[in-house]
Protein backbone atom coordinates (compact mmCIF):
# COMPACT_ATOMS: atom_id res chain seq x y z
CA UNK A 1 0.00 0.00 0.00
CA UNK A 2 2.58 2.58 0.98
CA UNK A 3 4.11 1.55 -2.52
CA UNK A 4 1.26 2.82 -4.18
CA UNK A 5 1.01 6.14 -2.21
CA UNK A 6 4.96 6.50 -2.95
CA UNK A 7 4.35 6.61 -6.20
CA UNK A 8 1.11 8.30 -6.80
CA UNK A 9 3.08 11.38 -4.81
CA UNK A 10 5.93 11.24 -7.38
CA UNK A 11 3.27 11.21 -10.17
CA UNK A 12 1.63 14.10 -8.71
CA UNK A 13 5.31 16.16 -8.15
CA UNK A 14 6.23 15.34 -11.50
CA UNK A 15 2.86 16.86 -12.84
CA UNK A 16 3.67 19.56 -10.94
CA UNK A 17 7.17 20.29 -12.14
CA UNK A 18 5.93 19.60 -15.77
CA UNK A 19 3.64 22.19 -15.53
CA UNK A 20 5.69 24.96 -13.84
CA UNK A 21 8.14 24.73 -17.01
CA UNK A 22 7.16 26.76 -20.01
CA UNK A 23 6.64 25.35 -23.21
CA UNK A 24 9.54 25.34 -25.45
CA UNK A 25 9.44 28.69 -27.98
CA UNK A 26 9.16 27.52 -31.83
CA UNK A 27 12.60 28.48 -33.12
CA UNK A 28 12.47 31.10 -36.18
CA UNK A 29 14.28 29.77 -38.96
CA UNK A 30 17.61 31.60 -38.23
CA UNK A 31 17.52 30.02 -34.97
CA UNK A 32 17.35 26.86 -36.76
CA UNK A 33 20.23 27.55 -39.79
CA UNK A 34 22.73 25.55 -38.07
CA UNK A 35 21.28 22.53 -36.65
CA UNK A 36 18.48 21.74 -40.02
CA UNK A 37 18.98 17.85 -41.01
CA UNK A 38 18.17 18.27 -44.07
CA UNK A 39 21.30 20.61 -44.95
CA UNK A 40 24.49 21.66 -43.28
CA UNK A 41 26.01 24.99 -43.84
CA UNK A 42 28.67 26.39 -41.61
CA UNK A 43 27.87 30.37 -41.17
CA UNK A 44 31.25 30.80 -39.45
CA UNK A 45 32.56 28.88 -41.91
CA UNK A 46 31.92 30.84 -44.57
CA UNK A 47 32.02 34.40 -43.06
CA UNK A 48 35.33 35.06 -43.63
CA UNK A 49 35.71 33.92 -47.12
CA UNK A 50 32.41 36.10 -48.14
CA UNK A 51 33.75 38.77 -46.19
CA UNK A 52 36.66 38.76 -48.71
CA UNK A 53 35.13 37.79 -52.07
CA UNK A 54 32.96 41.37 -50.54
CA UNK A 55 29.98 39.35 -50.45
CA UNK A 56 27.14 39.78 -48.18
CA UNK A 57 24.10 37.71 -46.71
CA UNK A 58 21.81 38.87 -49.34
CA UNK A 59 24.37 36.69 -51.84
CA UNK A 60 22.25 33.68 -50.52
CA UNK A 61 18.95 35.35 -48.86
CA UNK A 62 16.72 37.76 -50.55
CA UNK A 63 14.96 38.68 -47.65
CA UNK A 64 12.30 39.89 -49.67
CA UNK A 65 9.03 41.25 -48.44
CA UNK A 66 5.89 39.49 -49.13
CA UNK A 67 2.95 40.66 -49.90
CA UNK A 68 0.65 37.56 -49.06
CA UNK A 69 -2.00 38.16 -46.27
CA UNK A 70 -2.89 34.42 -45.90
CA UNK A 71 -0.79 33.12 -42.76
CA UNK A 72 -0.85 29.58 -44.04
CA UNK A 73 0.20 30.71 -47.86
CA UNK A 74 2.77 33.17 -46.53
CA UNK A 75 5.02 31.25 -44.35
CA UNK A 76 6.31 29.24 -47.17
CA UNK A 77 6.93 31.75 -49.68
CA UNK A 78 8.68 33.59 -46.61
CA UNK A 79 11.08 30.41 -45.94
CA UNK A 80 11.40 29.72 -49.87
CA UNK A 81 12.45 33.30 -50.23
CA UNK A 82 15.15 33.27 -47.55
CA UNK A 83 16.69 30.38 -48.33
CA UNK A 84 20.00 30.46 -50.34
CA UNK A 85 19.77 28.74 -54.18
CA UNK A 86 21.08 25.64 -54.68
CA UNK A 87 23.31 27.18 -57.22
CA UNK A 88 24.95 29.85 -55.17
CA UNK A 89 26.45 26.80 -53.19
CA UNK A 90 27.58 24.70 -55.61
CA UNK A 91 28.98 28.04 -57.50
CA UNK A 92 32.10 27.55 -55.42
CA UNK A 93 31.89 24.05 -54.48
CA UNK A 94 30.76 22.40 -57.58
CA UNK A 95 31.97 24.24 -60.82
CA UNK A 96 34.62 26.44 -59.71
CA UNK A 97 35.81 23.65 -57.36
CA UNK A 98 37.31 26.56 -55.04
CA UNK A 99 35.75 24.55 -51.93
CA UNK A 100 35.49 20.96 -51.18
CA UNK A 101 32.54 19.11 -53.02
CA UNK A 102 31.36 16.15 -52.05
CA UNK A 103 27.80 16.00 -51.43
CA UNK A 104 27.53 14.82 -47.68
CA UNK A 105 29.60 18.25 -46.72
CA UNK A 106 26.05 19.70 -46.67
CA UNK A 107 23.58 16.91 -47.21
CA UNK A 108 23.33 14.66 -44.45
CA UNK A 109 21.83 11.54 -46.50
CA UNK A 110 22.98 12.07 -49.98
CA UNK A 111 20.00 9.75 -51.08
CA UNK A 112 17.78 12.87 -50.33
CA UNK A 113 18.97 14.16 -53.30
CA UNK A 114 19.73 11.43 -55.64
CA UNK A 115 17.17 11.16 -58.53
CA UNK A 116 14.08 9.04 -58.17
CA UNK A 117 15.66 6.43 -60.96
CA UNK A 118 18.47 5.75 -59.22
CA UNK A 119 17.02 3.01 -57.34
CA UNK A 120 18.57 -0.59 -55.93
CA UNK A 121 18.90 -1.60 -59.90
CA UNK A 122 20.20 1.37 -61.25
CA UNK A 123 23.79 0.48 -60.93
CA UNK A 124 23.09 -2.41 -63.34
CA UNK A 125 21.37 0.01 -66.20
CA UNK A 126 22.51 2.55 -65.88
CA UNK A 127 24.41 2.51 -69.61
CA UNK A 128 21.79 3.40 -71.50
CA UNK A 129 20.86 6.25 -69.78
CA UNK A 130 24.76 6.79 -70.40
CA UNK A 131 24.57 6.36 -74.07
CA UNK A 132 22.08 8.69 -74.44
CA UNK A 133 24.73 11.57 -73.47
CA UNK A 134 26.65 12.45 -70.14
CA UNK A 135 25.91 15.95 -69.37
CA UNK A 136 22.85 14.93 -67.65
CA UNK A 137 24.92 12.72 -65.54
CA UNK A 138 27.85 15.06 -65.31
CA UNK A 139 25.61 17.29 -63.42
CA UNK A 140 26.37 15.79 -60.03
CA UNK A 141 29.42 13.21 -61.88
CA UNK A 142 31.93 16.13 -62.25
CA UNK A 143 34.53 13.76 -64.08
CA UNK A 144 35.39 10.71 -66.13
CA UNK A 145 37.13 9.17 -62.94
CA UNK A 146 33.38 8.56 -61.82
CA UNK A 147 33.36 6.37 -64.66
CA UNK A 148 36.52 4.73 -64.63
CA UNK A 149 36.78 3.74 -61.49
CA UNK A 150 34.23 1.13 -62.02
CA UNK A 151 34.46 0.39 -65.50
CA UNK A 152 38.31 0.25 -66.14
CA UNK A 153 38.83 -1.92 -62.80
CA UNK A 154 41.58 -4.77 -62.82
CA UNK A 155 40.32 -6.81 -60.28
CA UNK A 156 37.02 -8.10 -61.69
CA UNK A 157 36.21 -10.63 -63.48
CA UNK A 158 32.51 -9.40 -64.47
CA UNK A 159 31.66 -7.33 -67.72
CA UNK A 160 33.15 -3.93 -67.48
CA UNK A 161 31.77 -1.93 -70.42
CA UNK A 162 32.18 -4.10 -73.68
CA UNK A 163 30.91 -8.03 -73.51
CA UNK A 164 33.33 -10.67 -74.37
CA UNK A 165 34.74 -11.11 -77.77
CA UNK A 166 34.66 -7.15 -78.37
CA UNK A 167 37.61 -7.10 -79.38
CA UNK A 168 37.29 -8.79 -82.33
CA UNK A 169 34.42 -6.46 -83.80
CA UNK A 170 35.25 -3.16 -82.25
CA UNK A 171 36.83 -2.09 -85.57
CA UNK A 172 33.58 -2.20 -87.50
CA UNK A 173 31.61 0.01 -84.54
CA UNK A 174 34.07 2.28 -83.97
CA UNK A 175 34.26 3.46 -87.98
CA UNK A 176 30.52 3.31 -87.26
CA UNK A 177 30.09 5.35 -84.38
CA UNK A 178 33.69 7.07 -83.45
CA UNK A 179 32.07 9.55 -81.01
CA UNK A 180 31.28 6.35 -78.80
CA UNK A 181 34.25 5.69 -78.43
CA UNK A 182 35.71 8.56 -77.91
CA UNK A 183 33.47 8.84 -74.75
CA UNK A 184 35.82 6.72 -72.88
CA UNK A 185 39.36 6.16 -74.84
CA UNK A 186 41.02 8.44 -76.62
CA UNK A 187 43.10 8.13 -80.13
CA UNK A 188 46.68 6.67 -78.21
CA UNK A 189 44.22 3.66 -76.55
CA UNK A 190 43.62 3.08 -79.83
CA UNK A 191 47.61 3.20 -81.51
CA UNK A 192 48.55 0.78 -78.02
CA UNK A 193 47.53 -2.01 -80.36
CA UNK A 194 47.37 -0.61 -84.00
CA UNK A 195 50.89 0.59 -84.53
CA UNK A 196 52.54 -2.69 -83.61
Amino acid sequence: MRWIIYSLLLCLMGVGVAADQAPEKEKTWWEQRDVRSDIYYPHKVHYAVMEEEGDSCLLCHAFQKNNEHDEKKRKPLNTIANEPLEAICHDCHFKELRAPWRCDLCHDDPKKIWPADHNSGYIQHHGEDSKQGTAICETCHLDRKFCTDCHFRRDTLGRVYHPLNYINRHGLESRMMPANCSQCHNSFYCKDCHNQ
